[in-house]
């Protein structure tokens, strides 16, 4: 059976109430300090003391997590400032293109969905192959890399073709040829789907082989189902960018640090409360600490008057006073417009 875990007890103070009343009541009997002293009390003095040993303490230990926050928050904010200056040119040339153009940035076609599709073409094509190439006889996986290369390959074509047909030829012109194209990819790979369902139709029909004719139309449907994936990735890149080469360029760089911006913002916005965190919890409890001093040296004060025969000294009429603290400065997030400051 285990027994319950007992927490360790803080390990008791010197400076008991007790103790605190039995010295004031010694030294005021005694009339220390004396009447015109300025300096505390020696066992005034070692209240403070005790108390501040308490505080640096503190400060160390809060000094330690606050050095390792500090400059993982000037990385990323040093990262943030060049973006903003990267984004700033950037935009500059954005505005000056599309004031020249007349025109805002023109995207038929979403880029995640673009790249979606991209995706989606690529997971469709690789069966595609692997039907192709297990007719080769090789070993499994070279049969896996070879489909998987021309799944990656065949898409990815259509996308750098589809972007250089949208920024090489004009508008009109990649708009007829997109239209041509369309019905002649689709049309063609109808017919492939349709000659596939009669190829196995008929080979179940007759329990053999396929005939060579049958060989042949079936190289000439996959050629089309591959063209169709081919002029998709195509047609989807092509209404993904803009029709001039430089607005586009300008947009999409954009987009990716803005990107990018958020994310160095996100991390900013996650250390940034960290740091102002523990600097706070620092000083909450130096406060604690420093108040339960004033109330004890109050307390060796009180008593040691009560019993005193002169007037109470000078240093009676001062506050105690503590060391000053080099606090470290707090970041400033502001959510509003972006602005963050860790100096």
């Amino acid at each position: 059976m285990r027994l319950p875990r007992i927490a360790p007890e803080e390990p008791p103070t010197p400076f008991t109430e007790e103790r605190i009343q039995a010295e004031g009541q010694q030294d005021g009997e005694r009339n220390l300090p004396e009447m015109g002293s300025y300096m505390p009390a020696p066992f005034e003095q070692a209240l403070i003391a005790y108390g501040e040993q308490e505080v640096q303490q503190i400060y160390k230990q809060a000094s330690g997590r606050v050095a390792k926050l500090q400059p993982v928050f000037q990385v990323f904010l040093r990262r943030l400032e060049d973006i903003e200056h990267r984004i700033q040119s950037i935009a500059e040339g954005y505005k000056a293109r599309s004031q020249e153009l007349g025109r805002d940035v023109t995207i038929p076609f979403p880029s995640a969905l673009h790249w979606a599709l991209i995706i989606f073409l690529g997971i469709g094509e690789f069966p595609l192959n692997t039907v192709v190439f297990r007719l080769f006889g090789e070993a499994e996986y070279l049969t896996y890399v070879m489909a998987s290369t021309l799944a990656i390959m065949i898409p990815l074509i259509g996308v750098f073709i589809g972007i250089h047909l949208r920024h090489a030829l004009p508008r009109l012109a990649g708009n007829i040829l997109i239209g041509l194209l369309t019905p002649i990819s689709v049309g063609g790979a109808l017919y492939a789907v349709s000659l596939l369902r009669n190829t196995y139709i008929s080979s179940q029909a007759s329990a053999g082989a396929t005939a060579a004719a049958d060989q042949g139309n079936l190289a000439w449907a996959l050629f089309a189902l591959n063209s169709l994936i081919f002029f998709g990735a195509l047609t989807a890149s092509y209404f993904a960018h803009d029709p001039d080469e430089n607005l586009d360029r300008f947009h999409k760089s954009l987009i990716s640090l803005d990107r990018k911006r958020n994310a160095v913002r996100k991390r900013l916005f996650q250390i940034g409360p960290k740091i102002n965190g523990e600097i706070q919890a620092a000083k909450s409890q130096v406060e604690q600490v420093r108040a339960l001093t004033n109330q004890r040296v109050a307390l060796y004060r009180q008593t040691n008057i009560r019993f005193r025969r002169l007037l109470p000294p000078y240093s009676f009429r001062r506050s105690p006073e503590f060391p000053k603290l080099e606090w470290w400065p707090e970041v400033s997030l502001n959510g509003e417009n972006g602005a963050l400051d860790g100096r």
